[in-house]
C-alpha cells in the first residue's frame, strides 16, 4: 500500500485536476482582537505597566509593553516577543523563570499558569493588538466613555425598519423584494449581473446548502428533466423537510456557541450528556422552532411559563464553555464561566463583543464597563459548574421531567427513607440495624430515575449581588449594579419577577430572554438573518457575523438587511421561510462564473452580488460527501456520538495519549461528522485540517485556508483510503458491465453527478491503466503497519483489540500487543524491544529456514522476524532477529520472561530498498545471512535453547515493514506468505488497485470539495 500510495501521489501531481491552491481566507482578526481585549490586556495592566509603560515614573530594562511595536522592538535585552513564536519569545521565557536572571513580573506576583497559556495563546496567533491590525482607526477608538447621539444614531442601534422597494426598469412585475434591492444596487454601479447556473450546479449548491450532502446521479437527473417552473422550488422544499437539513444547519449554530462535549484544559474531562443539546438544536432546525423561542429557551428555559424538556436541554447553551476543575483563583473561575456565557449570548444573539467591556470600558462600542456588570447581573445566579452529579440538588444537571413528577418521586423517597430509619430507630439488634444503614445508605445515593440534561440550575430566591470589578478583578468590587439592559439601547432596567414557587430560579434571565426575542430589539433579527445569508453566500452582508459594532465591517447592503429582518420577524420568526426566500431568488441562482469582464473590474470582490460566490465546502461536508459517494453514509442520528479513529501519531500528541477516547465500530464511524465525539485537546485530522470549529470561544465564520498538509491528507489519510476502497467496490458491484470504461462513467456519476468528457475517459483509462502496471510490480506485497504511540492511557490500552496495535493481513494471523510496562499515573509505556507482533498461524516447527524479500520505511525504529514463536496475553517466548536501523545494528534476540541479546554486529541497515534476509533456526543454532552473502552475517548458539514447535512472526515498531516475499521451509514443506484473498468475482488484484487509484483521485478533485 505505502508503494502504490507513492506512485499515487507522483501520478497525481501530473493529472490536470488537482486540488487548487486558491486561497478563499478569511482572517480571524476580530477574534484575536477579543482575545487580547479580554484575556490580555488586562494581565498587562495589572502585572506590567506599572514598570513598562508610557506612564510608568521609570520604565525598567528599556522596555515598553504598552504597545505591540514597543514589545517587538523590546528593551535592553533584545525584543520582547515574536509574533507567531511564544517559545522563543523573550516575555514567555520571562513569566515562566525559565531564566533566574530573567523573571517578570518578580517572585511574589508571578502570573498563574492559566494567564502564562493565554500569553502564549495570544503570541501565537500572532500577537493581534488592536491599532497595529489596523482594526481601528483613530475615529473608531474610544477615548474615555461618553455615549453620544452619533454613538444612538449607529446603524446597528437603529430599529429595524422596512424600506421602501426602489422601481426599477427590467424586473418582472412581482419580483422577489430580494432582488429588487440587490438589482438597485448593481444598477447604481452599473454592473450586469450574471445569468442564472446550470441546473447540475444550481441542484449541488442546494443540496449542500441545505444538508451539506451531494445529490444522488437519479436526483440530478430527474431535476435536469424537469422543465416545469416550479421544479427548483420542489427541490428546496423537499429539502427542508428532510432531516438531514437539521443536521446541516444544527452544526452552523453550534459553530457560534462553542459546543464540545468536554471541559477543556489539561484533563479536558466529557461534559456528560452535552449531546443532548446538539440533538435540541439539530431538531428545532428541522421542525422550524421559531428563532424567539429558540433563543428564550436557551437564556431561560428553565424559567418559561411552560418548562418543557426541551426548554430544560436548551440552557445547556451556557454550559458549553471551558471549565478548570482545578483553578488558581476560584472566585476568578466563577467570573470567567459567567464571562463567557454573556459573552457568548451577546456574540451568538447580539452581534455585539460584550466581553471587551469586562476589565474597562469598551474601546470601540458605546458599551461601558458598567453596562457589562448590568448584564452580568442577568446570569449572577447561575450555579458555578461543578463535576456531574445526578442528583435533585445538582449545580449543572437537572431532570428531564415536570415539577410534579420530580416532587412526587421526592415524597415517595422520603417516605422509603423516613420508613426504616424508624426501623433503625425501633430496633435493638445490631446485625440488623447495620443491614438497614446499609440499605439506607443505597437507597439515599440512587439516582432519581429520570433522564437527565445538562442545564442551568440557580441557587435560590436571594440573588447574590453584582459589583463592578476594576479592571475585570474578582478581589476588586466597587460599586453595586442591578440588571439593565445596555445604555445605549435604552438602558432599560426590567421588572424581574420569580417565575413562582417550587423553583430557585430569580427570573433575572427571563427577562433578559423577553427583550433579546423582542421585535423591538434592532439587533437580534438582524444577526440572525445576516448568519442565515452568509452561509447561502459565503460572506454576510455584515462580513462579521458576530461583530456589529464599529470594529466590525458595514452592511454592504443595510436596506436588504433590514427588509430580511423584518420579513423574518412578520413571518414568525421562520428560519425555513427565510431560507425560501432566498433560495427562490435570482441572486441566489446566479452562475458564479467570473468570466464578467466589466462586472469583474467594478467589483472584483462581489460586494454586490453579481454572481454566486464559489466556495470549498466545510470539513464536515467533505467528510460526508466521502461517505456518501462511498455509499457507506450511516444516516442514524442522535445520541453520544461516536469516536473517530486516531492514528498513534494523534494520540501520541496528548499529555496523556488516549485518555478517555473510546472505540466505536465502523459502522458507527461512518455517522455523520456533525455526531463525532467533540474533545477539545482531541480533534480529528481530516476535520482540522480543513479548517474544523474553534471550539474554546463563538466561531462565526470559519477561516479558509488552502495550505499544502490538506493534499497530503487527501492522499494519504487512513480515513480517505477507507472511503477509496468501499467506492471502488460499489464502482465495481453498481456499474452495468466489467468495461473499464463503464466504471469509469460509473464512478464520475457517483462522485461529481455526470459523465466524464471524452478527453477525461481517455486521461482516466490512462490513468488506471499505469495504476493497474505499477500495481502488478507489488501484487505480492504484505504490510505490517504499527499504529499506537510509545505510551497509552491504560484505560484506552485495555480498548483496544491487538488487532489495532500492529495492522497487517487478516488472514490466518493472529496478533498480540506485547509488553508494556506497569501504569504510572495511568499511562503504560511499550517495552521497546517487546512491542506488538503478529503470528503465521500456517507455519507450526521447531526447525525452519526463512528467506524474506524486505522493505523498511525511512521512520522504522526496528523490524524483526519471529521464529519458534508463541504468544499468549502479553507474554512471548521466541527467537528473533531484530532490525535496528537507527542503531545501525542486527540481533538475535531470545524472547521469554526476560529478554536476552544472544548476539548482534554493528552493520548499515537501508531503508526504504529492499533487503534480502535468511533467517536459519536448526536446533539451538540460530543463523542470518544478508543480501545474498555465502558466509553467516551473525550467528548464536542458545545454551538453554528453546525447545518445542513454534510460529513464525513479525513484529515492527516506529513505522511499516513490507514484505515482497517471506518463504519458509520445514522439511519438505514450504510455505509462501500472500496477501489477503481478494473474491474471485472481483478484478484482479492490479486491475482493481488501479482503478482504486483513481477512485482516490476523484475523491481529491476541486469538482467535489468545491460547491459550484
Amino acid at each position: 500500500m505505502f508503494a502504490r500510495k507513492q506512485i499515487c501521489y507522483v501520478v497525481w501531481l501530473c493529472f490536470s485536476l488537482v486540488v487548487s491552491s486558491t486561497s478563499y481566507a478569511v482572517e480571524p482578526l476580530l477574534e484575536g482582537v477579543d482575545f487580547f481585549e479580554k484575556k490580555i490586556r488586562p494581565i498587562l495592566v495589572d502585572h506590567c505597566y506599572s514598570c513598562h509603560s508610557t506612564a510608568s515614573e521609570k520604565i525598567k530594562g528599556g522596555l515598553l509593553l504598552d504597545s505591540s511595536e514597543a514589545m517587538m522592538k523590546g528593551g535592553d535585552t533584545g525584543p520582547a516577543m515574536i509574533p507567531g513564536r511564544a517559545a522563543e519569545s523573550l516575555l514567555i521565557k520571562a513569566v515562566r523563570y525559565f531564566d533566574p536572571e530573567l523573571q517578570m513580573p518578580p517572585k511574589n506576583k508571578k502570573l498563574s499558569q492559566r494567564q502564562i497559556a493565554d500569553l502564549e495563546q495570544w503570541i501565537n496567533q500572532g500577537a493581534p493588538w488592536p491599532i497595529a491590525t489596523g482594526v481601528t482607526t483613530a475615529s473608531t477608538n474610544r477615548v474615555g466613555f461618553e455615549i453620544t447621539e452619533k454613538d444612538r444614531a449607529y446603524w446597528a442601534f437603529q430599529p429595524v425598519r422596512r424600506p421602501v422597494l426602489p422601481h426599477l426598469k427590467g424586473l418582472h412585475q412581482g419580483a422577489n423584494p430580494l432582488d429588487v434591492l440587490i438589482a438597485s444596487e448593481l444598477e447604481g454601479k452599473g454592473i450586469t449581473p450574471n445569468g442564472a447556473a446550470s441546473k447540475h450546479e444550481l441542484m449541488r449548491r442546494v443540496y449542500f446548502d441545505l444538508i451539506g450532502l451531494p445529490p444522488t446521479p437519479e436526483a440530478l437527473a430527474a431535476f435536469e428533466k424537469d422543465n416545469s417552473p416550479k421544479s427548483f422550488e420542489r427541490v428546496v422544499d423537499g429539502l427542508l423537510a428532510r432531516p438531514e437539513y437539521g443536521e446541516r444547519w444544527g452544526r452552523h449554530w453550534l459553530d457560534v456557541v462553542r459546543y464540545a462535549q468536554s471541559n477543556g484544559y489539561e484533563r479536558d474531562g466529557e461534559k456528560p450528556l452535552a449531546w443532548r443539546y446538539r440533538d435540541y438544536v439539530v431538531n428545532a432546525f428541522n421542525t422550524d422552532k421559531p428563532y424567539d423561542q429558540f433563543v428564550r429557551e436557551q437564556i431561560a428555559g428553565d424559567e418559561l411559563p411552560e418548562v418543557t424538556p426541551d426548554s430544560i436541554i436548551a440552557t445547556g447553551f451556557q454550559r458549553l464553555g471551558v471549565w478548570d476543575d482545578e483553578p488558581d483563583d476560584k472566585r476568578m473561575a466563577e467570573f470567567d464561566e459567567l464571562d463567557d456565557i454573556l459573552s457568548t449570548t451577546g456574540t451568538a444573539m447580539l452581534g455585539l463583543t460584550l466581553g471587551c467591556a469586562r476589565c474597562h470600558d469598551h474601546k470601540f462600542d458605546p458599551i461601558s464597563h458598567s453596562d457589562y456588570y448590568k448584564l452580568l447581573a442577568f446570569f449572577r445566579n447561575v450555579r458555578p459548574y461543578e463535576n456531574a452529579r445526578y442528583t435533585i440538588d445538582s449545580a449543572n444537571y437537572a431532570p428531564i421531567a415536570s415539577q410534579k413528577e420530580v416532587e412526587t418521586w421526592q415524597q415517595q423517597q422520603q417516605a422509603t427513607i423516613d420508613a426504616i430509619e424508624a426501623q433503625i430507630k425501633g430496633s435493638t439488634e445490631e446485625t440488623k440495624r447495620k443491614k438497614l444503614a446499609d440499605n439506607l445508605k443505597a437507597i439515599q445515593s440512587k439516582t432519581p430515575p429520570f433522564p437527565w440534561a445538562l442545564a442551568v440550575r440557580e441557587r435560590g430566591g436571594t440573588v447574590p449581588a453584582t459589583h463592578v470589578l476594576v479592571r475585570g478583578n474578582a478581589s476588586s468590587p466597587s460599586a453595586e449594579v442591578l440588571p439593565a439592559f445596555p445604555t445605549v439601547l435604552g438602558g432599560v432596567q426590567p421588572n424581574v419577577v420569580p417565575p413562582g414557587s417550587g423553583t430557585a430560579s430569580s427570573g433575572r434571565r427571563l427577562a433578559l430572554a423577553d427583550w433579546l426575542s423582542s421585535r423591538d430589539n434592532p439587533l437580534t433579527a438582524r444577526v440572525m438573518v445576516n448568519r442565515i445569508w452568509q452561509h447561502h453566500f459565503g460572506s454576510g452582508l455584515v462580513k462579521t457575523t458576530t461583530d456589529f459594532g464599529r470594529a466590525g465591517t458595514p452592511p454592504t447592503h443595510p436596506q436588504l438587511l433590514d427588509w430580511l429582518a423584518a420579513e423574518f420577524m412578520e413571518k414568525d420568526w421562520s428560519i425555513k421561510e427565510l431560507h425560501r426566500t432566498i433560495l427562490l431568488s435570482e441572486t441566489y441562482q446566479r452562475s458564479s462564473k467570473t468570466d464578467n469582464p466589466k462586472a469583474q473590474k467594478l467589483d472584483p470582490g462581489n460586494n454586490f452580488l453579481w454572481r454566486h460566490n464559489l466556495r470549498r465546502l466545510e470539513a464536515e461536508a467533505i467528510r460526508d460527501t466521502f461517505l456518501s459517494i462511498s455509499g457507506t453514509l450511516n444516516p442514524a442520528m442522535g445520541g453520544r456520538g461516536f469516536f473517530p479513529h486516531l492514528a498513534g501519531e494523534v494520540l501520541a500528541g496528548a499529555s496523556r495519549p488516549g485518555l478517555d477516547w473510546e472505540q466505536s465500530t465502523l459502522s458507527e464511524r461512518s455517522r455523520r461528522s456533525i455526531y463525532a465525539y467533540v474533545r477539545r485537546s482531541m480533534l480529528v485530522p481530516e476535520l482540522d485540517i480543513f479548517d474544523y470549529s474553534n471550539t474554546t470561544s463563538p466561531l462565526g465564520e470559519r477561516p479558509v485556508t488552502t495550505v499544502a498538509p490538506q493534499a497530503l491528507l487527501l492522499l494519504n489519510d487512513p480515513f480517505i483510503h477507507q472511503q477509496a476502497n468501499v467506492f471502488t467496490e460499489r464502482v465495481i458491484r453498481e456499474s452495468t458491465s466489467p468495461q473499464l470504461e463503464d466504471r469509469i462513467r460509473h464512478a464520475y456519476r457517483l462522485a461529481l453527478g455526470r459523465t466524464p468528457k471524452p478527453h477525461e475517459l481517455e486521461v482516466a483509462r490512462s490513468f488506471v491503466d499505469r495504476q493497474s502496471l505499477a500495481s502488478s510490480r507489488i501484487q505480492s506485497r504484505v504490510t505490517f503497519r504499527p499504529d499506537v504511540p510509545v505510551s497509552l492511557s491504560v484505560g484506552y490500552m485495555e480498548q483496544l483489540p491487538p488487532t489495532k496495535f500492529l495492522i497487517g493481513p487478516k488472514q490466518n494471523w493472529n496478533y498480540y500487543r506485547g509488553r508494556w510496562s506497569a501504569s504510572y499515573e495511568g499511562i503504560s509505556t511499550v517495552e521497546r524491544l517487546r512491542g506488538p507482533f503478529a503470528l503465521w498461524q500456517n507455519v507450526d516447527a521447531e526447525d525452519v529456514i526463512v528467506e524474506a524479500d524486505l522493505l523498511l520505511d525511512r521512520a522504522a525504529d526496528s523490524a524483526s522476524l519471529l521464529v519458534r514463536s508463541s504468544g499468549e496475553g502479553t507474554k512471548q517466548r521466541a527467537y528473533e532477529v531484530c532490525l535496528e536501523p537507527r542503531q545501525r545494528k542486527i540481533s538475535i534476540l531470545r524472547q521469554a520472561e526476560k529478554l536476552e541479546i544472544l548476539a548482534s554486529i554493528e552493520v548499515r541497515i537501508p531503508l526504504a530498498e529492499t533487503i534480502k534476509l535468511r533467517v536459519e533456526c536448526v536446533g539451538p543454532r540460530i543463523r542470518i545471512w544478508m543480501d545474498g552473502s555465502e558466509k553467516p552475517l551473525l550467528e548464536a548458539v542458545d545454551s538453554k535453547p528453546l525447545t518445542g514447535s513454534g510460529k513464525v512472526g513479525v513484529r515492527a515498531w516506529g513505522a511499516p515493514v513490507h514484505f515482497d516475499s517471506l518463504t519458509v521451509k520445514t522439511g519438505q514443506r514450504q510455505f509462501v506468505l500472500e496477501p489477503d484473498r481478494i473474491e474471485a468475482s472481483t478484478p484482479s488484484f492490479a486491475e482493481r488497485s488501479g482503478l482504486e487509484s483513481f477512485c482516490l483521485l476523484l475523491l481529491n478533485l476541486n469538482e467535489v470539495i468545491y460547491v459550484d
